[in-house]
């Protein structure tokens, strides 16, 4: 297993050297492609876009790397990085970590040490939940618990919106994005959260979820709600498809 990891990390490296030009083509899609494919344009900007540093779900190893090299502004001699771990079945997933990125902390999965599965940002400089155009939960009542990983249960932030307009609306009168459904990570409700599912064109869905503060107490008294995570995943129940679009179904 040591000589597996290691010789994954040697190919990082290599793949790493590939040009900016085929970086560019395998990054695929320009705007109008994927727009094609679900993708839309926020309110909110950029951020809420299915990417992290420009790392979309399927990616391969050299165009990850390149694409965090370029979009996190790295250096020479600042290709690798900061740790690799294998995990999951057989440890044939690897995850990498990126420590110190101005950004914050980028952590990306690779699926049978091939094709990004997962990717996650805990922020720097958390960005504020009103400036991401994120609805604001705390109309929940005491008694209703909502899931990411329980769908049917979601309460869609066009329902908040026409239900509350000091929740559907920010302090300058914009909408709320309103393709998020929102609620809370678990029954303790210690952390809100807030998610929406968006098709590609291989036909798996991809997940975007935020992580508000984990203290909820705290984070009211302050009234300034941030998003201290984001989350890129495989959307519950399209793991299989995932698997066979990148052939990575066991034979």
């Amino acid at each position: 297993m040591k000589n597996r990891l290691a010789n994954l990390f040697l190919l990082f490296v290599l793949c790493f050297c590939a040009a900016t030009a085929a970086f560019a083509q395998k990054d695929g899609a320009s705007k109008k492609d994927r727009k094609g494919a679900g993708e839309t344009d926020s309110i909110g900007g950029r951020e809420h876009a299915a990417e992290i540093l420009g790392v979309k779900l399927g990616m391969d190893v050299p165009t990850a790397l390149q694409t965090v090299f370029i979009n996190a502004n790295r250096q020479a001699g600042q290709e690798k990085p900061d740790s690799k771990r294998g995990e999951g079945k057989d440890k044939k997933d690897i995850r990498i970590i990126y420590k110190d990125l101005p950004q914050g902390e980028l952590q990306i999965v690779f699926a049978g040490g091939k094709f990004v599965k997962e990717v996650a940002l805990k922020y720097a400089k958390p960005p504020n939940i009103d400036d991401l155009r994120l609805p604001f939960t705390g109309f929940i009542g005491d008694g209703i618990v909502v899931s990411a990983n329980r769908p049917d249960f979601a309460i869609n932030a066009t329902d908040v919106a026409n239900t509350t307009r000091e929740r559907g609306e920010s302090y300058d009168g914009t909408r709320f994005d309103d393709r998020y459904s929102v609620g809370f990570t678990d029954n303790q409700k210690n952390q809100r959260i807030w998610w929406r599912d968006e098709k590609t064109v291989r036909n798996y869905r991809v997940r975007v979820q935020f992580f508000a503060a984990d203290k909820i107490k705290d984070a009211s008294a302050k009234f300034v709600v941030t998003a201290v995570r984001k989350l890129l995943l495989i959307t519950p129940g399209d793991e299989a498809k995932f698997a066979q679009a990148f052939s990575l179904t066991d034979k």
